[in-house]
């Protein structure tokens, strides 16, 4: 019996080998797909996340303008907002000796590309990105911004009032029991609302209170009347208190120093920030801490709705939405969109009126949107948007919108709205 000890020819290692290694090349370039997608989808995701989280910042923060805000000054005050531009352009303080009091949402339209305020980084605003800046006591970063506590008349001749005390008993941050500072606002009801005037001491530059658990060592922050109570806020934990409120600002910029935006972020778009107004007392060091939310930012835009008119010419009544419209521009130029029954031009001047005026602003502003266009992930080369623009807005309900348009190479990157609808649970208006 003859054993075959033939083995493979050549030709059929040849073909062999060829198989496995087109079987090889496919494989491989179907894993560089599917490795290139799940990269995507990653970037896609982490896009996502950083929105959901950073927006909710914006959102808590929206919620809670206007809270412990006073609505008039037992006396004038001498207080400091921001310090520089454009930041200093939405200040209600002046620094000087001043009765105007704070409103609780400024804004500006369409910014140009004109330096950030500073602060913790240099940047420079994306052109024509909106500003928003938020007002009220618990927009502060500390713990003694997030407390209140309240203080009854008392028939006591001699010693301190005590305030009501929570937690363990005081209001420090601090190491020392006056570490913190409040403001002391007294609350009057009427049957069309209530006012919040703040107390103040003699001199114009001590708006504040030191909180004791005992009470205040100044008298003047102690009720008089029976049927008074004063409220106290915190501001903050220490010296200096440059202003009876808290503020955070909330803009698009881009960071001029490499390497403080991703390098991936297409070079028309910014950082979405929180910038935390520091306390001061003096302008020259009334800055912004920047906290970023949002990578990747092209443009944010903001809308309010107001009540404006109940078909008799008054503000606030009938609950209903008549009137949105944008921020204050360059040169006092806004755009409104109304079903209310005045002209046009009236509702403009009104709506101007009331994001000038606190106590209009706080009895008939409604909602507040905002829209914000973020890249997600990166430049994708086989990806070509399929339009040249974006609209940012809702024209059946806001009436009021606007056309972003892509540079070219923009189209190679895919791009979402976020969009936020918030009612300030602490205006008027509102409650």
């Amino acid at each position: 019996m003859l054993n075959s000890r033939k083995g493979f020819t050549l030709v059929e290692m040849i073909v062999v080998m060829a198989v496995f290694v087109v079987v090889i090349m496919i494989t491989a370039d179907s894993f560089k797909t599917i490795l290139t997608q799940m990269t995507k989808i990653t970037k896609s995701e982490e896009s996502n996340i950083e929105g959901v989280v950073g927006l909710e910042m914006f959102r808590h923060d929206l919620q809670q303008a206007g809270y412990g805000l006073p609505f008039s000054y037992l006396s004038p005050i001498s207080c400091i907002e921001a310090g520089y531009a454009p930041a200093s352009n939405y200040n209600d303080c002046t620094g000087s000796t001043t009765s105007g009091v704070p409103r609780a949402v400024v804004a500006g339209d369409n910014l140009g590309a004109v330096a950030g305020a500073t602060g913790d980084e240099a940047t420079n605003i994306v052109f024509g990105t909106d500003y928003l800046a938020l007002k009220g006591s618990t927009l502060g970063m500390n713990e003694t911004a997030k407390r209140w506590t309240y203080m009854p008349y008392s028939s006591a001749t001699t010693g301190k009032l005590k305030p009501r005390i929570w937690q363990t008993g005081n209001l420090i941050d601090g190491p020392s029991a006056d570490a913190s500072r409040v403001i002391v606002l007294k609350k009057t009801y009427t049957s069309s609302g209530y006012s919040n005037q703040m107390i103040t001491s003699s001199d114009p530059s001590i708006y504040w209170a030191r909180y004791y658990a005992d009470g205040f060592a100044d008298p003047v922050f102690n009720p008089t009347l029976k049927e008074e109570v004063y409220y106290l806020y915190g501001i903050k934990a220490d010296d200096p208190l440059g202003m009876p409120f808290n503020r955070t600002d909330y803009f698009v910029a881009r960071p001029t120093t490499a390497g403080k935006i991703p390098s991936f972020c297409h070079a028309n778009t910014g950082i979405l920030y929180k910038g935390a107004v520091v306390h001061a007392n003096s302008a020259a060091y009334a800055k912004l801490t920047y906290i970023p939310l949002l990578d990747c930012v092209a443009d944010m835009q903001v809308i309010f709705g107001w009540d404006l008119d109940d078909g008799q010419g008054n503000e606030g009544q009938d609950g209903v939405i008549d009137t949105y419209s944008t921020p204050i521009g360059t040169g006092g130029a806004i755009t409104v969109q109304s079903s209310a029954t005045p002209s046009a031009s009236a509702m403009q001047t009104r709506v101007t009126d009331a994001l000038g005026n606190p106590e209009k602003l706080r009895n008939s502003l409604k909602v507040v949107k905002v829209y914000l266009l973020a890249q997600v992930g990166r430049r994708d080369a086989n990806y070509q948007s399929p339009s040249s623009s974006i609209v940012l807005g809702d024209a059946a309900t806001d009436g009021i919108t606007k056309t972003y348009t892509f540079t070219s190479d923009m189209r190679n990157y895919r791009w979402k709205i976020y969009r936020l609808v918030v009612r300030p649970k602490n205006l008027m208006s509102n409650q």
